[in-house]
């Protein structure tokens, strides 16, 4: 009775066990199927070798590429479907990942269909439960247009790093909170400062008391994407200012204000040349000034005025001598010479001195000044 209990023990634990070995099976099976499904459908091509590079398994995109289905890979070599030459290589990449036990990550250029294809290819060596090497596992994808966008970044960097480095005008960046992340060499050379000195730096520092509330109004202003112009006066590290003409652009990064890029030009000699200028027409003004209150008091305030204004007049128009202009005049000879030294003496004209031929000629701008003054002069001979 017994015997018969433990028979009938035996059979419902086998029965169990054999359940729950078809449940393990059932889980195993669901899980490589899901794992198939998610290397099939991989964009990556995939194969697996053993560890004579003899191949065991791959993808559907690998089979693709080789234009075979992916059970036809078994037992087939690098041999089997690349040159001697690229085959080689890819034997000789699986023996040395083998050999160290280790990952690596390989970049090749190949000519495809008259072509150049840049490949990244991942190699990693794979073990047994004790640990022992038992072939190898890669993937591999296309990043030929990747590398193609890289390069032409690259171009593109490099060209506009040029352009700013070798730019006359200077140029910097900066961040939100006003700090150097950049400056050029113009920077450099015009202020007598380096980037080192500076990154990370306010520029504050950099701007004279009276232009710095300008400057930080400009600054807040390009922060809310409002592109700014403006004169400043920077301190340069001799102690001395250049003025400079600023263009100033926020810099955005995902349609977000990250900082302000700003272009300075040095006119400091050009607002010399104007405060020169405007200096010079000011003193001018005050000669000219000067030299029409004269005029009006030779003409009107003294006597002999109007004979005065007939002889400019005559000067205006030609040169004469004395006699000439007493002729022409129909005036005594030394009353024109008195007037003529009169005129002389102030400044309101000149002569040669060739002795008896002497010439007279008017100054400059004393005409003008003339008809303002003493318009009626032309027929008036009292």
């Amino acid at each position: 009775m017994n015997e018969l209990a433990e028979l009938l023990r035996r059979i419902d634990e086998l029965e169990k066990s054999e359940t729950e070995h078809k449940l393990t099976i059932e889980i195993l099976q669901a899980s490589e199927n899901k794992y198939r499904v998610l290397l099939e459908n991989l964009p990556q091509k995939i194969f697996h070798k053993d560890k004579n590079s003899v191949y065991v398994s791959c993808n559907n995109n690998y089979a693709r590429d080789l234009k075979i289905q992916p059970d036809e890979i078994i037992g087939k070599t690098d041999y089997d479907f690349h040159k001697k030459e690229l085959a080689e290589k890819y034997r000789a990449d699986d023996k040395r990942i083998m050999e160290s036990s280790t990952t690596e990550y390989i970049e090749e250029k190949y000519i495809q269909n008259g072509q150049e294809v840049v490949i990244q290819t991942v190699k990693t060596s794979l073990k047994d439960e004790t640990g022992n090497t038992i072939g190898i596992l890669g993937i591999f994808w296309d990043i030929t247009k990747h590398r193609k966008i890289e390069e032409e970044l690259k171009e593109s960097e490099e060209r506009y790093r040029t352009i700013i480095e070798y730019s006359n005008d200077m140029i910097w960046t900066l961040d939100t909170q006003g700090s150097f992340l950049f400056f050029n060499k113009p920077s450099e050379e015009i202020t007598g400062f380096k980037l080192e000195d500076w990154k990370g730096k306010s520029f504050a520092a950099l701007i004279e008391k009276d232009d710095l509330p300008k400057v930080i109004e400009v600054f807040q202003k390009t922060l809310c994407g409002e592109p700014q112009q403006y004169e400043v006066s920077v301190r340069k590290k001799d102690g001395n200012d250049v003025i400079l003409l600023v263009n100033t652009a926020p810099i955005y990064s995902k349609e977000k204000v990250v900082g302000t890029v700003s272009f300075g030009r040095d006119i400091t000699e050009r607002k010399k040349a104007e405060e020169q200028i405007k200096e010079s027409f000011k003193q001018e003004l005050t000669k000219s000034n000067k030299q029409n209150k004269l005029l009006y008091y030779l003409i009107e305030g003294t006597r002999g005025g109007k004979t005065r204004a007939l002889i400019l007049r005559q000067l205006a128009e030609n040169s004469y001598n004395a006699h000439q202009l007493a002729k022409t005049l129909k005036l005594d000879y030394k009353t024109i010479r008195h007037h003529l030294k009169v005129l002389i003496k102030y400044g309101m004209i000149s002569r040669n001195h060739d002795g008896y031929s002497d010439l007279y000629f008017i100054s400059k701008n004393i005409e003008s000044d003339l008809n303002e003054i003493y318009p009626g002069t032309q027929n008036d001979k009292s």
